[in-house]
């Protein structure tokens, strides 16, 4: 959805619409939710879930159990999983190599790419699983009340479920907590083994000072998109869920 009206001011009433089965626009200096459509009804989250995993190891980093010189293997169930053989979105890292954690978030956020997101959970955690408990620790106390992780990537999982209000509670805490992790999802592009890919938020470029952050799709699930931009001194947050889609992964 888009507002209508000047910065700062609820758009009146008839102003907004949206082809979305799930939708909720949030003004992040005042919290005021300026459009909402079943913002609490439940689905599941795609690609939306490596927002989470992005959180969790940004949180390592700021409290320096990580650094971003720091090298992960990729493992050959992350390369098998979520890499070339997967044919699913991959940074295409070559299987038993070492990725810095750099390039890790730079894959994740830029390229959506589930041998990425493995290889970070795998490195932080030991396992999808491990991993996957420290996400739903790290929802619960953002206070993520509807949302629960299967595993780091959003690849089909029964456990993977979220709603449009908590997505933006979790878009908030990725600005305002990382603001140097969070620029990378405003990256056009990201270059790994040789393989240029663009970024997949079709936001970036509808002239609307979006600068993330994220797009998800499973056959499963439908479409879906968690954004943010800034006009003015106006920052929106807006999450969207529907089944057949203006966005893909």
């Amino acid at each position: 959805p888009t507002p209508a009206g000047k910065a700062g001011a609820p758009p009146a009433a008839g102003t907004m619409d949206t082809r979305a089965d799930v939708a909720l626009l949030i003004d992040a200096a005042s919290g005021a939710v300026l459009f909402e459509k079943h913002a609490d009804k439940p689905f599941v989250p795609a690609s939306l879930t490596k927002m989470m995993t992005v959180a969790v190891a940004a949180r390592e980093l700021r409290e320096g159990r990580l650094t971003l010189d720091g090298e992960f293997p990729m493992s050959e169930h992350a390369w098998r999983t979520g890499g070339a053989p997967s044919r699913t979105s991959a940074m295409f890292a070559p299987v038993n190599s070492k990725v810095r954690v750099e390039d890790l978030f730079h894959g994740i956020m830029i390229q959506s790419a589930n041998d990425g997101a493995i290889a970070m959970a795998e490195g932080i955690a030991g396992t999808e699983a491990a991993f996957a408990e420290l996400m739903n620790k790290f929802a619960a106390d953002l206070g993520m009340k509807a949302t629960r992780f299967g595993n780091p990537t959003g690849l089909p999982n029964a456990d993977n479920v979220t709603t449009a209000r908590d997505l933006v509670i979790l878009a908030r805490h990725l600005v305002e907590a990382d603001p140097e992790i969070y620029k990378i999802y405003g990256k056009r592009e990201f270059t790994y083994n040789k393989i240029r890919q663009l970024n997949r938020n079709p936001l970036l470029d509808a002239g609307v000072g979006a600068d993330g952050l994220k797009t998800g799709y499973l056959k499963e699930a439908g479409y879906n998109l968690v954004g943010s931009a800034v006009q003015g001194a106006q920052r929106l947050y807006v999450a969207e869920s529907l089944e057949s889609g203006l966005f893909g992964d």
